[in-house]
């Protein structure tokens, strides 16, 4: 990956901090389970109540640890979350199915304290209820139900249940003792002189009344119409019931998903030392109609305790808050912060940033100290006020703060392929900015010195990752505000920008830092960590993404690193430099991974060593200084279907065997995105790890119009950048190019500096289609993929396993360009060569 830092400030860069523990659970006694209970309001009272059949004993002494009705409020949206994420639904629908449910229990089996009503609650509606015995049946056994399903954890699978009326009683219960007297009716009973052996022997006992020569059959067999059928299920039923009470069970949830909310609200430990700290709150800007309300916690450093890790001293705060608003919880916070252990002041400041709407509020604040455990609480209501709002006409930025002094801000430009003439506009505040200088890619190109800041800046005719600064100069030619912006930087849909600082030459003392973060749909950030060079300072777990940071006055880096939920090897990070000298050199760090596939004999080896290879720059050996193997690697693939007219009659195959390809392909971490170009690319289905969003989107393709075949392959392989791991784009198409906007010449030098593998699959295209197969063949081999023409759509299974089989078996083999390709623009290529087989991979590349 290509990143232009400086190599001395990278060196030695950490790649993330150590997780925290969660503390346990309290266990609480059942005379403190009922204590609180009692003390809760007649609202949670019924919600324990109606929930109690399906809630983990973990689960109740969570809820009743819980201090506020706002935290239990919003525990109680946590409760059917977990059952939502378990099941596959929404909260709604598992909210509304259990509720559902108790409906029927209490109008049809009378309470959920009932075996069949907790049973119900439990495991659903069983497949199939039968009725034996009692008034309406054979009365010489009480009333049995027989309730079958088909699956009960930990009972197996085509389980029935055995429920009975006890005698002298009026509801069901499960039959659990194996004890077939249990369910002899009282009549028989009575009859027998309530002697039970004998009323055994009346009804499961050799008969003396019937009449069958052939075998001895029970009075129950003889005299009830389906006795057998009674006599079947009790003999089944001693031989199965030992599993049965596990249907008694609720559904299991994972303890840790149950106590990461205390670690979430404000709770009070009474065993903790007492930490003492001072509140104050200011309001220095606005987002939007949202003010900042920054809170500052001052803690006396010498209550903190030291932590020396290595020779690494720190002090180590946590923060949770809560921010309530007419006795509702608003909204909540969690926050670590590291600070250095040299620190000279004698206290300690936490500051948290809040954009908060103007209102009274109640803030809820508990400071941690990790080392030690003691903790701070503090309780204070907050009259967050409306700040003006921008001058008449000014432009809004998204995501900027506005605040008072000197600003200068590049209004960004669309999230999309850019080249040609763009026009560059900035917003500025502050009457001491007299000049803004432009550059392009480090380069300046023009210094304006009167309103408006602005320019049209040339990109190029072919997209690449270009970086636009603007430096904003007082009257003495001193910097004073700055900011940048990267274009065509990527499709990917997981992306984190540092917005402020952005140009830093001259910062120190406390600084707002500001970080945007883009997110997959339907996915969420588990945190984000902020570096000041190589040392943690905080780490973040939900929006707004500001922080006070107290910056050295001297040459350092800022790093976000955000992390996916449910993902935690999936990353992306942004790096600012500061204090850096305004003429200061950059250096080039672009290490070169070339993945490359070995065949012998048309077959992937997958078991070479790095001695085996060569790698040749412009014809000349270069040191290997990675070399990986990466078999079963997870896979980023993009897939890009021409659906113009001319696909008509082989779209329906198309669809079928893109279909199969996502479901037998894809596995476990892999992640695809759909793209359809006629007269021009579109996005079907965003990145996703779901098969079955994915053939949702190939359902939906249609044809229509001409093929801008070239606009497709530069759009798809824009979509991959800022995406890690192995990827590779298969084209599958019939024909030339005929409504491209990009040439083929502007497209091939785009895929070459992308180095995404291209896989083309040319479906009719002939041996006298020279020039098509030419072009194919050539985004194929530039990128070190591979182009296949079949005949019909059907042929695609075969080409899918091939692609597959090479891509989860290569090497991935990289080297640092030597010092006199740095900063050039020129063309580089490579090769590799291989002792034994025939190495393939990316022809060339831009240093």
């Amino acid at each position: 990956m290509r990143g232009r830092f400086l190599a001395a400030i990278l060196l030695g860069l950490l790649l993330g901090p150590a997780g925290h523990a969660q503390a346990p659970i309290r266990k609480l006694s059942r005379s403190e389970r009922k204590e609180h209970i009692k003390s809760l309001s007649e609202k949670y009272q019924q919600f324990l109540a109606e929930v109690e059949p399906v809630m983990q004993p973990e689960e109740l002494d969570t809820f009743l640890q819980l201090e506020s009705d706002a935290q239990r409020d919003l525990y109680i949206e946590d409760f059917w979350h977990r059952r939502a994420v378990a099941q596959g639904v929404s909260v709604t629908e598992v909210r509304e199915r259990y509720y559902e449910r108790l409906r029927t229990v209490k109008e049809k089996y009378r309470s959920i304290a009932s075996d069949r009503g907790r049973i119900y609650l439990i495991q659903g509606e069983p497949l199939e209820v039968k009725s034996y015995g009692g008034f309406a049946g054979c009365r010489m056994v009480q009333p049995l139900e027989v309730w079958t399903y088909g699956v009960i954890p930990g009972a197996g699978h085509n389980v029935r249940l055995v429920f009975y009326v006890p005698r002298a009683s009026i509801e069901y219960r499960l039959w659990l003792t194996n004890t077939p007297s249990d369910l002899i009716s009282s009549e028989v009973m009575a009859g027998a002189s309530n002697n039970e052996s004998t009323a055994m022997q009346q009804v499961f006992g050799p008969s003396q009344t019937c009449s069958t020569p052939l075998r001895r059959m029970t009075e129950l067999e003889c005299k009830c119409p389906d006795g057998g059928d009674i006599l079947g299920v009790i003999n089944q039923g001693r031989v199965t019931q030992s599993t049965w009470i596990k249907a008694f069970e609720p559904p299991a949830v994972n303890p840790e998903d149950v106590r990461r909310i205390l670690h979430s609200v404000v709770l009070v430990n009474p065993a903790a030392t007492v930490l003492p700290a001072e509140f104050s709150v200011a309001f220095p800007s606005r987002q939007g109609s949202r003010t900042d309300a920054q809170m500052t916690i001052l803690v006396p450093r010498s209550k903190l305790v030291l932590k020396d890790v290595a020779g690494v001293k720190s002090y180590s705060v946590d923060v949770v808050g809560e921010v309530l608003k007419d006795e509702q919880l608003f909204e909540r916070y969690r926050y670590h912060f590291d600070y250095p252990g040299d620190v000279a002041t004698d206290s300690i400041a936490v500051v948290i940033d809040r954009f908060l709407l103007p209102a009274e509020y109640k803030s809820r604040i508990k400071v941690s100290d990790l080392n030690s455990k003691a903790e701070a609480v503090i309780e204070k209501t907050i009259v967050v006020p409306e700040i003006a709002a921008r001058a008449k006409g000014e432009v809004a930025v998204a995501d900027d703060i506005d605040s008072a002094g000197t600003r200068l801000r590049i209004v960004p430009l669309p999230d999309e392929l850019l080249t040609g003439s763009k026009h560059i506009d900035t917003i500025t505040s502050g009457d001491d900015i007299k000049s803004v200088e432009f550059y392009l890619d480090g380069v300046k190109v023009m210094t304006k010195r009167t309103p408006p800041f602005a320019l049209d800046l040339d990109l190029g005719d072919v997209p690449q990752v270009r970086r636009i600064r603007a430096v904003a100069l007082n009257e003495k030619g001193e910097f004073v505000a700055g900011d940048e912006l990267v274009v065509n930087s990527g499709g990917g849909d997981f992306r984190v920008r540092i917005v402020a600082p952005r140009v830093a030459l001259k910062l120190s003392g406390p600084t707002r830092l500001q970080v945007a973060v883009t997110v997959p749909e339907n996915k969420k950030i588990e945190k984000l960590d902020l570096y000041l060079n190589d040392v943690r300072i905080a780490t973040l777990f939900g929006p707004p993404y500001v922080l006070t940071v107290d910056l050295p006055a001297k040459l350092a880096y800022l790093r976000a690193v955000a992390t996916l939920a449910g993902d935690e090897a999936r990353t992306a990070e942004d790096v600012v430099l500061i204090n850096t000298p305004q003429s200061m050199a950059e250096v080039n760090v672009h290490l070169v991974e070339l993945p490359t596939t070995v065949t012998r004999n048309g077959r992937p080896v997958a078991d070479l060593p790095q001695s085996a290879f060569t790698v040749l720059d412009e014809g000349k050996p270069v040191a290997i200084a990675k070399f990986e193997q990466v078999a079963g690697l997870p896979l980023s693939l993009g897939l890009a279907i021409d659906t113009s007219t001319s696909m008509q009659p082989r779209m329906a195959e198309a669809q079928k065997a893109g279909a199969e390809f996502v479901t037998s392909v894809m596995k476990k971490g892999d992640k695809a995105f759909l793209v359809a170009f006629d007269s021009q690319p579109h996005v079907v289905q965003a990145w996703s790890a779901n098969a079955a969003e994915l053939t949702s989107g190939l359902a939906h393709l249609r044809t229509d119009e001409s093929t801008a075949l070239y606009d497709a392959i530069v759009y798809s392989l824009y979509n991959f950048t800022g995406t890690s791991g192995q990827k590779a784009l298969i084209v599958i198409t019939d024909g030339k190019d005929t409504s491209s906007k990009f040439s083929f010449d502007q497209a091939t030098e785009y895929a070459r500096r992308a180095g995404v593998p291209v896989y083309a699959i040319g479906i009719g295209i002939g041996g006298a289609d020279v020039d098509v197969r030419y072009r194919l063949g050539k985004f194929c081999s530039e990128t070190g993929g591979n182009v296949y023409y079949i005949e019909q759509a059907s042929d695609l299974h075969r080409i899918y396993n091939d692609i597959q089989t090479e891509l989860r078996s290569q090497y991935i083999l990289g080297f640092y360009p030597p010092e006199s390709a740095k900063g050039r623009s020129k063309w580089h290529t490579v090769s590799v060569q291989v002792n034994d087989g025939k190495a393939k991979t990316i022809r060339g590349y831009y240093p």
